[in-house]
């Protein structure tokens, strides 16, 4: 009886430096998930000898002990894993390479990132905003695509406040004016909750639950600012200065309260939700409704598609 050929699924190589958490590992492993949920490709991972021992591939049997991009049929890349591919400059025009985006020193001529663009790629932003940065250097090499991040709901805590007057301020990235906020706040006789510096994800999450309030500050830009949306997925209402990258869910006084990233502005948005409980009520139905748009199977749909293009034969 004749066998069956085997089918070889084409194998997508990730390349990581993971020295701690940050929201950018967070969305390659997502991605890396995408693949292998697919079942119609073999997703595999290397880590950098730098990486720490824990990170969100463990246990995972794809991890590669060496890099070898040559043996891979897609590449995927995100930040400086390009570095990655420095002795391997003409390998794009044989291995397709996948770039995802996610912040705006890619189009900042200061930065190797921004040279990086002359390499041929297939660019995933997570914003328009970004999009249209990378489109507006000129230099970009490749299809530029727009996947805005998603979440997976089922993964978040049901939100639990544990009182009134709950303030859940989210400040690693400002932690001065975090910190400035917050004892402003209490003296006032708030109960505040100030995070500041950097803890697990899962306990991130936990104590975000908790709030009523979630005032969340970002850097000056963004290519995306994830804390917010599953804020609003938690139906909690959300304070969170533009960024740039977050203006496609965050709509000033519809999702949430948009002030300047200043201490006066982000203290007056605090009292007006308390002032205001229908305002923050509507805040938190519109931003629970937003969140719904960004549900992590669309991202993953969408991922697929694009792979599917590429795909070798």
């Amino acid at each position: 009886m004749e066998k069956k050929a085997e089918i070889i699924k084409p194998s997508i190589l990730f390349h990581r430096n993971y020295l701690r958490f940050r929201g950018g590992h967070l969305k390659v492993f997502d991605y890396f998930n995408h693949a292998k949920f697919s079942d119609q490709y073999h997703p595999e991972i290397y880590l950098t000898p730098q990486s720490c021992l824990i990170h969100p591939w463990v246990g995972e049997p794809r991890i590669k002990d060496h890099y070898n991009p040559k043996s891979a049929s897609i590449l995927f890349l995100a930040g400086m894993d390009w570095t990655a591919l420095s002795a391997y400059p003409d390998i794009e025009n044989s291995i397709p390479v996948v770039n995802l985006i996610q912040g705006f020193r890619h189009s900042t001529p200061s930065t190797a990132l921004f040279r990086l663009l002359r390499r041929r790629a297939i660019r995933i932003c997570v914003s328009d905003e970004l999009a249209m940065a990378l489109e507006a250097t000129g230099i970009c090499n490749g299809p530029i695509y727009v996947i805005q991040n998603g979440i997976d709901l089922g993964l978040l805590p049901n939100s639990r406040c544990l009182g009134s007057e709950t303030i859940f301020i989210g400040g690693v990235k400002q932690p001065s004016l975090a910190s400035a906020l917050a004892e402003r706040l209490r003296a006032q006789g708030y109960a505040v909750n100030c995070q500041t510096s950097h803890i697990p994800r899962s306990e991130f999450l936990e104590q975000l639950s908790r709030s009523k309030i979630a005032v969340l500050l970002p850097l000056e830009t963004e290519g995306f600012f994830l804390p917010a949306l599953e804020a609003m997925a938690m139906g909690i209402a959300v304070i969170c200065p533009d960024c740039v990258g977050n203006r496609s869910f965050c709509v000033d006084k519809q999702t949430a309260l948009m002030p300047l990233l200043d201490l006066e502005c982000l203290e007056a948005a605090v009292k007006l939700l308390f002032l205001n409980p229908g305002l923050a009520a509507a805040l938190c139905s519109k931003g629970k409704e937003m969140s719904l748009r960004h549900d992590i199977r669309t991202e993953r749909n969408m991922f697929l598609n694009i792979l599917h293009q590429i795909r070798p034969q």
